[in-house]
């Protein structure tokens, strides 16, 4: 989600930040209908757990040595504190304010890729929540694990704010009363916001900047209320 907005959003301090899995969030309607469980099991996909899903990569014969997985989760929203939901007899995980993202209108993005080999280009569209879902979601994900991943897709997400703010499709995380996920994730970013101003977040998890600027864009672009 976060490399496809950075690539939609060109900002020069953003970056991308590789990573070896994907996550699909899904309805509670459609993990229910095990849709996905199906097409997964059609590609040599594995389920492993309730929502995870892996497979080698195709060349993982060329690579000697290397025990890389192709890995995908599904996630359903959050209907509260348990930490498992159970759907048609499987356990997922659930997406803090992934209800949100469900709920909105999604980023539609054409990608052309060019596989490793330099060879075959595959053309298709992809469909990924815009940054103000974005910067919901993963400060929400920062709050549940406080995973250093999520600090830095939260500081090339708010320099994608800074920069593109006015051609967003929607920012409503500065507009008083905040609801909901949107509300949830203003106290997530107060938090953070703490162990900004107190300088317990290494800079090097900030794109290198000082944790000063990502506070300083947080309270320009964020309505904070505290929990």
């Amino acid at each position: 989600m976060v490399q496809t907005l950075v690539h939609v959003y060109p900002t020069e301090l953003a970056v991308v930040r590789g990573t070896a899995d994907a996550d699909a969030g899904v309805s509670t309607q459609i993990a229910a209908s095990r849709h996905f469980h199906d097409q997964l099991l059609c590609r040599a996909y594995s389920d492993t757990s309730g929502n995870r899903y892996e497979r080698k990569p195709p060349d993982s014969h060329d690579r000697a040595g290397e025990n890389t997985m192709i890995t995908v989760d599904l996630l359903v929203p959050s209907s509260g504190p348990q930490r498992t939901v159970i759907i048609g007899g499987r356990g997922f995980d659930p997406g803090p304010g992934l209800g949100l993202a469900l709920a909105t209108a999604p980023l539609r993005v054409d990608v052309t890729v060019r596989m490793l080999d330099g060879g075959q280009c595959l053309e298709f569209a992809i469909l990924v929540p815009d940054v103000e879902v974005a910067v919901a979601l993963k400060a929400l994900a920062w709050q549940s694990r406080r995973a250093d991943k999520d600090l830095m897709d939260l500081a090339s997400l708010f320099e994608i704010v800074n920069e593109h703010r006015a051609g967003l499709s929607q920012w409503a995380l500065d507009r008083a009363p905040l609801i909901g996920v949107r509300l949830d994730a203003a106290r997530a970013l107060g938090l953070l916001l703490v162990m900004l101003d107190k300088g317990r977040v290494n800079r090097s998890l900030l794109l290198n900047q000082p944790p000063s600027r990502l506070a300083t864009l947080i309270r320009k672009h964020v309505q904070i209320t505290s929990v």
